[in-house]
């Protein structure tokens, strides 16, 4: 395959793991040229983010990607290429586990029939009908936000997220504190300097976790829809023999990619409407069409997932500076997500700023490459967007203020951002 390549530079992230951020800004003071513009800044970014080539060899083995083009048609080439990012090694090879591998993980026709099997649930018409329900979790969850103490917008977006999911997955404890407390133990980060007996303890704790999640919450799914199927993914997976462990796997998957993601998209969102009053001011006037263009502006500057990787499996001819080049098999090609969602080629002018509205080209999603591409691209995307929208909104419906801007550590896994104490608290009358 070849891409086609053009020799302007776009911005880039570095590896992932670095533990920093710059993230210094208080709320409220966005500068001159900001306001004259009305389109804020980048919130998320890292202290050696600049300027690199659209293809470059970053180290033996890996190939870094920096433009749009390129990049999605890398993500559009299955054949040649599988998955190589949150943690995939761990189902390659021989010693990898001897369960099925989810469906983040498979590639080919077994991928496609998962795909199939789960698209109904996550189909524009099918998440539009979850409305209400979506609604009355997010009026809930609301009504806790008090004049007397801060309460942590990330926690209200992380029951938010688990309620949406559990409900399209199956899962019947959406409302179980205990669940929630189960889920944040096993999704909650490393420390940056963990190291020997502290990651021991924090795997072991997380071990656990688990367990517990598949006894309390997963298994009386599982047993419910044996008696009775529904229509939720847990059904559907039965439907195709999965086994009870199969089946966990694939929970905890769509839970990673539904809900933890989805937590710092809301709560990206939030820190961005409250640091400003002009977007504020334009959410709250939009009706819902005009708030998730808004929403997808701000995952499109602040992707979750930083990088996407692609491991070849066969030689992989890309387009470079100098003429084509050849990736041979067993190289990463990584799909630098934040300098993609910012080429200019594809973003425009101003690419690293929040710019509603902003023209894209009629082949380009208004979110770029937050969602991924290709045959691996996010079939949760309407969910998530729909779930941002409800609690954004209930939330902007308060007279909110702000008590700074949130604390900030970077994932090795997904490459992406994990925000927490972004503070709110309804103003007093």
């Amino acid at each position: 395959m070849t891409a086609p390549l053009h020799g302007q530079p776009s911005a880039s992230a570095p590896p992932p793991g670095d533990a920093q951020a710059a993230t210094t800004r208080q709320p409220g003071t966005a500068s001159d040229a900001e306001t004259a513009s009305g389109c804020p800044a980048r919130r998320l970014t890292r202290p050696d983010d600049g300027p690199g080539p659209d293809l470059e060899r970053v180290d033996d083995g890996r190939w870094r990607v920096r433009s749009f083009a390129l990049a999605r048609a890398v993500l559009r080439h299955p054949e040649g290429t599988r998955q190589a990012g949150f943690n995939a090694q761990s189902f390659h090879g021989p010693g990898g586990p001897r369960i099925r591998p989810p469906i983040l993980y498979l590639e080919g026709e077994q991928h496609h029939a998962q795909r199939r099997a789960a698209a109904r649930l996550f189909a524009p018409r099918t998440v539009e009908g979850y409305r209400p329900w979506m609604q009355e979790a997010a009026d809930e969850l609301v009504a806790t936000v008090g004049t007397d103490r801060w309460t942590d917008v990330s926690r209200l977006a992380m029951q938010m997220a688990v309620r949406a999911a559990s409900r399209v997955i199956g899962i019947d404890r959406a409302s179980s504190p205990g669940m929630h407390r189960r889920l944040d133990t096993f999704f909650a980060p490393d420390p940056p300097a963990a190291a020997g007996p502290v990651t021991r303890a924090r795997a072991a704790w997380r071990d656990a976790a688990m367990l517990r999640f598949y006894l309390l919450d997963v298994r009386p799914a599982i047993r419910a829809r044996r008696r009775r199927r529904r229509d939720d993914l847990i059904s559907r997976l039965l439907d195709d023999g999965f086994s009870d462990v199969d089946v966990l796997t694939e929970c905890v998957t769509y839970a990673a990619a539904g809900m933890v993601t989805t937590r710092e998209l809301i709560t990206v969102a939030v820190w961005h409407l409250l640091d400003d009053a002009g977007l504020r001011a334009r959410y709250r006037s939009s009706d819902a069409a005009g708030r998730v263009e808004l929403l997808e502006e701000v995952l499109r500057l602040e992707p979750v997932v930083g990088h996407l990787l692609r491991e070849t499996t066969a030689p992989l001819t890309l387009d470079g500076p100098d003429g084509p080049v050849v990736v041979p098999p067993g190289s990463v090609v990584d799909v630098d997500v934040r300098a993609v969602n910012a080429d200019p080629r594809a973003a425009g002018r101003d690419g690293e700023r929040l710019c509603p509205g902003r023209t894209l080209p009629r082949t380009v999603l208004p979110t770029l490459l937050s969602f991924g591409d290709g045959h691996h691209r996010c079939p949760g995307a309407p969910l998530a967007m729909l779930e941002t929208e409800v609690l954004v909104s209930a939330l902007l419906d308060l007279d909110l203020e702000l008590a700074g801007p949130p604390r900030v550590r970077w994932n090795e896994v997904s490459a992406g951002y994990d925000l927490a104490d972004l503070r709110v608290r309804r103003r007093a009358a």
